[in-house]
């Protein structure tokens, strides 16, 4: 397996599974919400942790959440929060899942959390990937060396076999045609004839020896090779878990950003009707406020019009007196017209119908003044 894809693997492999959490209930409290922004600053023994998925949960509500970057920060805003408690929680494949709980949030202030890895770190990975590159390297090599002292080891046996073939056949050519040879020089060729026979036969011993010990090494390369295999494959298939675990949580994230974005919508509609609702029965209350002295008024303006009526009446029932007095004097007169026609003296009489009438004019004016003021105060 090649280093870059390696550490991508490492490097995607980042995110950390979720806790399914429950559907909340959105409760609206009457306290001021206000926008913050914090940072959240990851490290571990070996340094700035990337990758690592951060999330603030305020119950189980998750009001925030972010991702750190190369430096190991994540950068998080949360566009209502009022100041309830919240714990906040980091996450990743190669680390231990590490908490701080029970604190209240404050904006511009950074929170810092130091994770502990689960087993190799990067680096580590980084260093089993470059071994693993020299290691079969090396096996290449061996395989490479292998082959070609099998071959030599084949070259000499059948050179052995050749020259052991052509001693044993000037051997029998010797003993067939001695060609007048004395036996001293007779003696002398078998001899030299025995030794390379004899050499050949050494050296075909020794390739057969050496040819054992290829065996072996090849016995053990190809051990060694399908342990490679075998390892290659298992590291492919944990490769392969991580993208599944790196996809599933990747889709885990994004119904939790969704489930958040959409809790964050559901509360801000619940503050939008709570406001609504508030200014709608403030604007009852003004209604019910005006309605009320409007009753008021009319209540009023009906016992102010009850009094102007008894006035009223009054005055006529005064008017009625004076006419009636009125009526009197015109009797009276008429009754002085007819004594003073018989001859009688009726200048007494005159003279005091006269101040009676000077009254009732007096009367008059006087209960037409009350009238005035009245028709003009209810005016």
């Amino acid at each position: 397996m090649k280093k870059v894809y390696i550490l991508v693997a490492v490097v995607m492999a980042s995110f950390g599974s979720f806790a399914n959490s429950t559907e909340p209930s959105v409760t609206i409290e009457n306290i001021r919400a206000e926008n913050i922004d914090l940072i959240v600053s990851v490290n571990s023994e070996s340094g700035a942790v990337a990758g690592a998925r951060v999330k603030i949960v305020a119950g189980r509500i998750v009001v925030g959440a972010g991702t750190t970057d190369g430096n190991g920060n994540a950068s998080i805003h949360i566009d209502s929060y009022a100041g309830q408690v919240v714990s906040i929680e980091v996450y990743h494949t190669l680390y231990k899942t590490e908490k701080l709980n029970d604190i209240k949030l404050e904006n511009g202030k950074t929170y810092a959390l130091s994770m502990k890895q689960k087993g190799d770190s990067v680096e580590d990975a980084e260093a089993r990937s470059a071994e693993e590159v020299l290691r079969q390297e090396e096996l290449q090599r061996q395989t490479e060396e292998l082959n070609t002292s099998t071959e030599q080891v084949q070259a000499e046996t059948e050179a052995a076999r050749l020259e052991a073939e052509e001693a044993r056949k000037a051997m029998e050519e010797l003993n067939a045609n001695p060609n007048g040879m004395s036996e001293e020089e007779k003696a002398k060729i078998e001899a030299d004839i025995l030794a390379r026979e004899a050499a050949a036969q050494k050296r075909a011993e020794a390739a057969a020896k050496r040819a054992e010990e290829l065996e072996a090494q090849q016995t053990a390369l190809d051990e060694a090779k399908k342990a490679d295999k075998e390892a290659k494959k298992l590291a492919e298939e944990a490769q392969r878990e991580q993208e599944r675990e790196l996809k599933d949580a990747e889709k885990l994230a994004e119904e939790e950003e969704k489930k958040r974005k959409a809790e964050e919508k559901a509360m801000k509609d619940a503050e939008k009707a709570e406001k609504e609702a508030e200014k709608a029965r403030k604007a009852a209350e003004e209604e019910a406020k005006k309605a009320e002295k409007e009753l008021k008024e009319a209540e009023e303006s009906a016992a102010d019009a009850a009094k102007f009526e008894e006035k009223l009446l009054k005055l006529d029932e005064d008017q009625l007196k004076i006419d009636e007095d009125r009526k009197k004097l015109d009797e009276d007169r008429k009754k002085l017209d007819k004594k003073e026609k018989k001859g009688k003296d009726i200048t007494e009489d005159l003279v005091k119908l006269d101040e009676d009438h000077k009254k009732l004019d007096e009367r008059q004016e006087k209960l037409d003044e009350k009238r005035k003021k009245l028709l003009k105060k209810m005016d």
